[in-house]
């Protein structure tokens, strides 16, 4: 059973503005985790705890020339399809066992700074916050480059598994390989994406994929010959560009902005902790703008049902913080639970190259 937190005092003149600091950090420290999902997505809260992805016909039409006093012709409306689910339930929780609250009775005894004070009660609040938020971003990565979010298999719970109904997909004309380097044609490939997408009446302007797919394309015959071009070099050496120099390169040849994910998770089952790349390897996605989507949210359950005995705050996006003691077994308790989504929309304007497979 729930009672309240040992340190009371702490939490209802520091919890509040402890909150505030760690997302203030998580926003806009120059140190702290990238999340892409924060520049890429537009929050967006849910009523009924429902998320969409819409595809959308969002192709504008030139107008007609009419004569004067003459009917205007009716046209079409943008056209709208939609995939549909329950926005699932993200969370965690840590414990302070018995050494680590007498570690903090130690420092109030011997009347240390209170801003070690705090941070050594809030340790867990933070490290909640930001479990929540490499959760996000690995849906986020996972879904936008696969185009199904899906938990990792070291997710503790159910799980979820979320398809997009990506429709423009394509493989490479050879598999872009460490072995490969000398045959295949990457820059090629997403060439001919962009011009199926300019057919379709969309205008890439962004190019998404991992590191370590760059690094490959990178290396190959063809970036080497183009390169050559580009900076003048008709001598019979031909090295690759560098790391630095790459993506400006592709900018100029392919006319994208391009965005490079090198982003790994942690996951923790059972005590055993997993590191993930995130982006699903190999996966180039062109999309038309920067925006591709909404982080749908909705508070949890028992933000509206909350115990007398258990300190609340809210965080970003509906995340609801919690603080209690218990006694069997023994410990000060901190969860977190949010309920959010990332959700792709326009899925019909995304455009993803496999590099791993060969086109049929």
């Amino acid at each position: 059973m729930a009672e309240q937190t040992q340190f009371i005092k702490y939490v209802q003149k520091y919890f509040t503005g402890f909150i505030a600091s760690v997302y203030k950090t998580i926003n806009g420290e120059k140190n702290a985790p990238k999340y892409l999902y924060k520049s890429m997505l537009t929050p967006k809260p849910s009523v009924d705890g429902k998320w969409t992805s819409l595809l959308a016909d969002n192709q504008n039409v030139a107008a007609d020339v009419v004569a004067m006093d003459s009917p205007l012709p009716l046209k079409s409306r943008p056209s709208l399809g939609s995939v549909s689910g329950d926005i699932p339930k993200l969370g965690m929780e840590l414990k302070m066992n018995e050494n680590q609250l007498d570690q903090v009775d130690t420092m109030r005894a011997k009347n240390a700074d209170i801003k070690e004070i705090t941070e050594e009660i809030f340790d867990d609040t933070k490290r909640c916050i930001v479990g929540v938020e490499e959760q996000k971003e690995y849906l986020f990565l996972r879904g936008f480059s696969s185009g199904v979010a899906l938990t990792d298999s070291d997710n503790v719970g159910s799980g979820i598994r979320v398809n997009y109904g990506y429709v423009n997909q394509a493989g490479s004309t050879v598999i872009l390989s460490q072995a490969n380097l000398a045959t295949a044609t990457p820059i090629a490939d997403i060439r001919t994406q962009i011009d199926k997408a300019d057919d379709a009446g969309v205008t890439i302007g962004y190019m998404s994929l991992d590191k370590a797919t760059l690094d490959l394309m990178r290396n190959t015959n063809e970036t080497k010959d183009l390169y050559a071009v580009y900076s003048g070099n008709f001598g019979t050496t031909k090295p690759a560009p560098s790391a630095k120099n790459y993506p400006d390169f592709l900018e100029a040849e392919l006319g994208v902005k391009v965005i490079v994910v090198n982003r790994s998770i942690k996951f923790e089952k059972d005590g055993v902790k997993k590191t993930v790349k995130a982006w699903d390897a190999g996966k180039i996605i062109l999309h038309p703008d920067i925006n591709v989507g909404q982080l749908v949210w909705k508070k949890p359950v028992e933000a509206d049902h909350q115990s007398k005995a258990v300190e609340y705050r809210m965080g970003e996006h509906g995340a609801l913080i919690s603080k209690y003691v218990t006694h069997k077994p023994f410990g000060e308790w901190t969860d977190i639970q949010a309920r959010a989504l990332p959700v792709i929309n326009n899925v019909n304007e995304i455009f993803q190259l496999d590099t791993k497979i060969v086109q049929a």
